[in-house]
């Protein structure tokens, strides 16, 4: 079994997008693939968060089966922290850890998409970073958005999971905001040396399965 986990430089970097593409292409060719969406805010009033819906969508599975790849769901769109303290919640990190590796059993891969970026807190004294960190057994997919100030949040992302001793396997350089080839070649000159690079240009799929499947 293979585990992957799907993060980002930040916020609407296209983790999902990228999570839901590579879902809909493995499972189209025939592999045993899961996709979880652990940790979601910002459902704005609808039973799940718009997120956890896509990654539904993406596996064929209807709204009502949430549950089987989502644990924790907060209405406010802040930090998952701030939004499950604000309902009276709070997460509980080895309740979180044992839900992804439980989920994951009879899959031959399974994608886990993180929250936000790496120093996102789930609790008030866990991260994201710390999350990853708890699961070695995953292979890193870092998510860099082509726009103006991307380089920077890639390279510190970078260096914080250089740091960490978990380098990332692929980096995918994805052009969400229609910026254009020249700042996709700009990211991918900037990021050459970084690790292997995939670039997505706007609103096409990515083509990862087949790195995944090396």
């Amino acid at each position: 079994m293979r585990r992957i986990f799907i993060t980002a430089t930040d916020t609407d970097a296209g983790k999902t997008y990228v999570t839901a593409s590579l879902l809909r292409a493995l499972i189209s060719a025939g592999n045993k693939v899961i996709g979880l969406k652990p940790v979601a805010s910002g459902r704005e009033g609808a039973a799940i968060s718009p997120d956890v819906a896509a990654l539904l969508k993406a596996q064929c599975l209807p709204d009502s089966t949430a549950a089987n790849i989502n644990l924790y769901n907060f209405g406010a769109a802040l930090a998952p922290s701030q939004a499950a303290a604000e309902e009276g919640q709070s997460i509980d990190p080895q309740a979180l850890l044992g839900w992804c590796k439980e989920r994951s059993k009879g899959y031959d891969i399974s994608l886990i998409e993180g929250v936000g970026g790496l120093m996102v807190p789930l609790t008030d004294d866990y991260l994201v970073a710390d999350w990853l960190n708890d699961m070695p057994d995953c292979e890193i997919l870092l998510v860099v958005r082509a726009r103006l100030g991307g380089i920077n949040h890639a390279l510190l992302t970078i260096d914080k999971l250089n740091r960490m001793g978990r380098p990332p396997r692929w980096i995918v350089i994805n052009d969400g905001d229609n910026v254009g080839e020249d700042m996709l070649a700009r990211h991918q000159q900037a990021l050459a040396k970084a690790g292997e690079l995939i670039i997505v240009p706007h609103g096409m799929a990515c083509h990862l399965p087949n790195l995944i499947l090396d």
